[in-house]
């Protein structure tokens, strides 16, 4: 729960604001200490409503998916604003720590998902820039991956967990409450305190690999963030494979960095398994592995390498089958579209009682009206002729 992550021990502090007794507490920390975290929590999220004013008119449109308990809440007075809310647990950072992540996570639409602008307003930047501060002052220093050996290859769904910070970045930094910048520069001084290497090593390789200059130096250091700091090979490797402008050299540190291991070369056999996941070339690892090193496992690993790439292939081939029979039929529905027969609406119709022409559009200029004449003429001529036809007897 994110209440551990944020409170040691789960309790709150609430003696570090000034004076909560009295009037100096505001009233929404004093409702907070009187129901508690979950209830009110609950409460605080189901009626948060966007800034009023230039925020709640460019948010407008997000929230017509929840027009029915707006307009409850409407009705009871229990609307509180987004950032009236935040500047009263002011005086408690951590509660508006907790505050805030409580709207990331369950009403993300009017915090960092906006439908129909790609600025959003200053009252929810400046949030952003709050919140990414508390995200980094307040961090839970997890030290699993710090006790994690590098050739261990995780799960697929293992590799792919978020932490909050991450998910934070990736959905509210490109909204320029904080510089890319000024982010790198507070991650790397947080980490330069803490006592574990793992501590938002992640995240700053995502800032750096997003926002950064994409140069020899900042690959590096990115590569080296996954291998020292994240303990992940995988995630090593996917990368130095999609980063085509330095994937020879990066590919270079990874080979050597598991030549220099030594050991039993399991630490090799990791990188062919992980290599072997993203698709790399593993003709070209199998040749680096240099003369007399012994790695546990290899025919095996090599095996079931070939064999997933032959699934991956197979499934490819299946896919693009699919695809082929789904363009036929699209065609052939469009062919059979296109013969098919349009019904016209004429603006001319035809007078039966009285054999003439009515034309619908109005007549403005001396040759139309010639027209128009010349036309209802040929018809009487036309109609008589039909009747002279009918009158004549059968031969």
């Amino acid at each position: 729960r994110i209440e551990l992550m944020l409170f040691k021990e789960n309790d709150i502090s609430f003696e570090e604001s000034d004076n909560m007794e009295g009037a100096n507490c505001s009233p929404v920390i004093a409702f907070i200490r009187l129901v508690g975290l979950d209830l009110s929590g609950r409460f605080l999220v189901e009626n948060c409503v966007p800034p009023p004013g230039i925020g709640g008119a460019l948010l407008e449109g997000t929230l017509k998916t929840d027009e029915r308990s707006t307009s409850v809440h409407s009705e009871r007075g229990a609307n509180l604003p987004l950032d009236m809310v935040a500047n009263q647990l002011r005086s408690s950072p951590k509660l508006l720590h907790w505050y805030l992540h409580q709207i990331f996570v369950h009403k993300p639409e009017i915090y960092v998902r906006f439908s129909n602008t790609a600025v959003p307003p200053k009252e929810i930047t400046d949030l952003h820039r709050i919140h990414l501060e508390s995200y980094i002052e307040y961090a839970y220093e997890d030290t699993s991956d710090d006790e994690r050996d590098l050739s261990d290859v995780p799960a697929y769904d293992a590799a792919d967990v978020e932490t909050p910070l991450m998910a934070f970045l990736k959905a509210a930094l490109h909204y320029g409450g904080a510089r890319p910048d000024d982010v790198r520069r507070m991650l790397e001084e947080r980490r330069r305190k803490s006592t574990g290497s793992s501590l938002f090593a992640r995240e700053l390789a995502f800032v750096i690999k997003t926002y950064g200059s994409d140069t020899e130096e900042d690959s590096k250091k990115i590569l080296e963030l996954y291998l020292e700091g994240a303990k992940s090979l995988p995630i090593a490797v996917e990368y130095a494979e999609q980063n085509s402008k330095h994937s020879a050299v990066l590919w270079e540190m990874l080979v050597a960095r598991c030549i220099q291991s030594g050991g039993d070369g399991s630490l090799f056999g990791a990188l062919l398994e992980a290599a072997a996941r993203c698709g790399a070339d593993l003709a070209h690892l199998v040749s680096q592995i240099p003369e007399g090193m012994r790695i546990e496992g290899l025919r095996p690993r090599l095996i079931a390498a070939v064999a997933d790439y032959r699934l991956k292939l197979k499934i490819h081939e299946s896919a693009s089958d699919v695809l082929s029979q789904d363009k036929v039929g699209l065609l052939r529905e469009l062919c059979h579209r296109s013969r098919r027969g349009l019904r016209v609406v004429s603006h001319v119709e035809e007078n039966k009682k009285a054999g003439q022409i009515s034309i619908s559009t109005n007549i403005s200029n001396t040759e139309s009206r010639r027209v128009y004449t010349e036309f209802n003429a040929m018809a009487k001529r036309r109609s008589k002729r039909h009747r002279h036809a009918l009158s004549m007897p059968i031969r």
